[in-house]
């Protein structure tokens, strides 16, 4: 089964937002990266989507489920700060039939999954954190434990 952990869109400095950072929207090119990863990640075929509630995320992947006809779930488990629940989630999370689960979340989650991964061997990170906003780790997974990863960098709006 594959997981495709997507970071969400570009939604500006955070430093400069003034108020909860849970409603800190996507700008207008955070809009267009989630435009453009509804033809990233068709091959795909995206089953199931569950987003932390933050708003830039549920931002990022609604272009996505609206492609495919997907409800949003949200999870608390992806907020940024969810440590380990984060991992339990993309290990324990299912579907009925084919296809996979996106996941949308935070830079910090990817940052403590990619560790975890790296705990694991199942990727080696090297020096760089890959993890720029829109783009998407493609996890694949078999009986609960990670067995491969695959990094797609942001995809680029027409």
């Amino acid at each position: 089964m594959l997981v495709l952990l997507v970071r969400h869109g570009h939604a500006g400095a955070k430093r400069q937002w003034r108020g909860d950072d849970g409603f800190r929207p996507l700008d207008a090119q955070g809009l267009a990266q989630a435009a453009a990863l509804v033809d990233l990640l068709a091959p795909f075929t995206p089953a199931r989507i569950i987003s932390s509630p933050f708003l830039r995320c549920v931002q990022t992947a609604t272009p996505l489920g609206d492609a495919h006809g997907i409800a949003i779930e949200r999870s608390p488990s992806l907020v940024p700060e969810a440590g380990a629940a984060a991992t339990l989630l993309a290990r324990d999370v299912s579907i009925d039939g084919p296809g996979a689960v996106v996941l949308c979340t935070h830079g910090e989650v990817i940052h403590d999954m990619q560790a975890q991964l790296a705990h694991d061997g199942i990727y080696d990170f090297g020096p760089a954190s890959l993890r720029e906003k829109g783009s998407v780790w493609v996890l694949d997974r078999t009986d609960g434990q990670f067995t491969g990863a695959c990094y797609l960098p942001p995809p680029r709006p027409r």
